[in-house]
């Protein structure tokens, strides 16, 4: 069911929740009222490709909406549910429902980014790097990504040595046993000149998953020749993104960072 209400810190923005993609998919959209041609800030929740959902990201859609994007928190099947490709099948599929109804809400369908944060930062560097048709996807709308933008995000499987097997139950098996799909679902693996500008931010204490998986999709796809920012963080760890403390600097870092690629 959708609702339609507004937000007490701020009357003039709307939260509309529960719009429905496919009978198994919703997104909540976050606007400013009156607002016209805004770019388009998808945003993707982390929780291991097994939990999270959407109103993760609602404080920062909340501040996107108020400082003029069009904000969108789409989901996907958690591993649980269905193995991958199930996940970046749902996350295209919710970004070509936002890209064609971008302008119902005062969006721009041809400035939409993806922002995500670990397991949604790894669908959404996935969304944009990877082509069409690498995860039979070829019949569906192209889901374009003008922007990417990931936070303390895996984007190299293969070099995951999953102690607790979240990889192996996000993917449905070992890396021996199914070798083509780890390579497959690494953004890594994509990187080339056509993929959109990506900015990559991680915390330098992140125990989760290393600086290092950012360092290197960053060498990657530098090395391809696509538009790449880095930004580390010293004492920060997984989920600084969400913390009192970062939150306002690093929202105005991806913010201001859109402002610019958009």
């Amino acid at each position: 069911m959708n609702e339609t209400d507004r937000t007490d810190a701020e009357e003039t923005v709307v939260v509309e929740r529960d719009r429905e993609v496919t009978d198994e998919l919703a997104v909540d959209i976050y606007r400013r009222e009156g607002v016209e041609d805004a770019p388009v800030v998808v945003l993707v929740y982390g929780g291991a490709w097994e939990s999270g959902a959407r109103g993760q990201f609602s404080r920062w859609a909340l501040d996107a909406a108020e400082a003029g994007f069009l904000a969108v928190e789409i989901e996907y099947r958690p591993s649980g549910e269905a193995t991958f490709p199930a996940q970046i099948r749902d996350v295209r599929t919710c970004l070509s429902w936002v890209r064609a109804n971008a302008d119902r809400f005062g969006g721009d369908a041809d400035r939409v980014a993806a922002v995500g944060h670990s397991a949604g930062a790894h669908l959404s560097l996935l969304a944009a790097v990877a082509p069409i048709g690498s995860f039979g996807d070829e019949d569906d709308p192209e889901p374009t990504v003008h922007a990417a933008v990931g936070i303390s995000g895996p984007y190299d499987l293969r070099a995951d040595s999953d102690e607790d097997g979240v990889v192996r139950r996000f993917l449905g098996g070992s890396e021996d046993e199914i070798p083509e799909r780890y390579a497959a679902a690494s953004p890594v693996t994509h990187a080339s000149a056509d993929a959109p500008p990506a900015f990559l931010l991680h915390g330098e204490a992140d125990e989760t998953v290393p600086v290092e998986s950012s360092e290197g999709m960053a060498a990657k796809l530098s090395e391809a020749g696509a538009t790449t920012e880095l930004r580390t963080d010293a004492g920060a760890d997984h989920v600084y993104l969400h913390s009192s403390y970062w939150y306002p600097e690093i929202r105005e870092s991806v913010f201001s960072w859109l402002g610019r690629t958009l």
